[in-house]
């Protein structure tokens, strides 16, 4: 199997290729590349049985079941059932019929990181325009399997209709869609939001059934032949340091595989010093670390506090700004003029939002 992406800059018809996978299903894919633009994939045939993998995001076997993959790491923000959202609107597919799939890991997909609130903007365009791409075809394979204009075909339903009353659904329409061109730009209509049926209401989590009935979805239910549990301990002051452990008597402990102080470094993005914990079960290596004895250097910032950073903070913001960045009318004048005003400080501590 070969895939291929296009350094040049590309025609948005070009985005977009269509092929077969096991089974006579439909498969439409692109790729992202790290800045979010679209390259295309090259078409594919694989063999009875093979998997398709140019690294689709929409999937229709011949049953009437849409798979779609939701690229970004799911921590709680909901992208795994928004950004699928997207794609089944312009798709025009009952949400009931439609499975999620978590995409791996994988380069071909292009950025996957989750933060910044970033996921949805940074997906929207494309993936509408891959839904409605998805829906002109299918409405173009029923107009040409009954013989009428396109313009007398309309999706809707997960099934394309006809003004004369006949239907055919998705699943029906696989085998004479993945042999369609890809259509023209102008030829792509997207939905208008006013028309919206998904997007705007409100959709229950996709994983909600199995997070309430604790199933396996997290990395930490992850179970390998031989794996191991580790567990950390780092300087409660930033910049600290070890001097001391009872690594010996931590490692003989039950279940504990390793017990060893781990140098570290300055760098945020790096491992701060601190002390592993290595044992064969999460129990095993919580309970040890109960019992850790760290004598620490917690070095030049142990004095610091958060109530010394908050009157730090509180001064600078009584000074005056050094610089216009905005202005729109005379903020002085509206306060001087105010029949009453209401000021009020907010602050917030410094930490990241991965907590989710």
């Amino acid at each position: 199997m070969k895939t291929a992406t296009l350094s040049r800059p590309i025609a948005r018809r070009d985005f977009l290729k269509f092929s077969t996978v096991a089974g006579g299903g439909l498969v439409l894919g692109f790729y992202f590349k790290s800045g979010g633009t679209a390259a295309a994939a090259e078409v594919v045939k694989p063999s009875a049985g093979a998997e398709f993998k140019p690294n689709a995001f929409i999937r229709i076997s011949p049953d009437g079941v849409v798979t779609l993959v939701s690229k970004q790491p799911e921590i709680g923000q909901g992208v795994k059932t928004s950004l699928p959202m997207i794609i089944a609107e312009q798709l025009e597919v009952n949400w009931k019929d439609v499975v999620i799939v978590q995409g791996d890991l994988d380069p071909a997909y292009g950025g996957q990181s989750a933060g910044g609130s970033r996921s949805t903007p940074n997906n929207y365009n494309e993936f509408h325009k891959l839904g409605a791409t998805a829906r002109t075809m299918l409405v173009e394979a029923a107009a040409q399997t009954w013989g009428v204009p396109a313009s007398e075909c309309r999706a809707e339903n997960s099934a394309v209709h006809h003004s004369s009353g006949k239907n055919l659904k998705y699943g029906a329409l696989v085998a004479k869609a993945s042999t369609l061109p890809v259509p023209a730009d102008a030829s792509v209509k997207q939905k208008d939001p006013k028309d919206y049926k998904l997007l705007g209401t409100r959709i229950g989590g996709v994983d909600n059934p199995k997070i309430v009935t604790g199933q396996a979805l997290f990395g930490m239910d992850v179970k390998l032949p031989g794996m191991l549990y580790a567990v950390y301990d780092k300087c409660p002051v930033f910049g600290g340091k070890v001097v001391s452990a009872n690594v010996d008597a931590i490692k003989a402990l039950p279940g504990v595989k390793d017990a060893f102080v781990i140098e570290g470094t300055s760098n945020l993005s790096g491992l701060m010093p601190g002390v592993a914990i290595v044992a064969d079960s999460t129990w095993s290596a919580f309970s040890a670390r109960k019992q850790l004895k760290v004598t620490w250097d917690e070095g030049k910032f142990a004095n610091d506090s958060w109530g010394a950073f908050t009157a730090k903070a509180q001064e600078i913001a009584k000074k005056p700004g050094e610089r216009t960045v905005h202005k729109d009318g005379d903020v002085n004048a509206a306060f001087a003029s105010a029949a009453k005003t209401i000021e009020a400080a907010y602050s917030y501590p410094f930490i990241s939002h991965a907590s989710i």
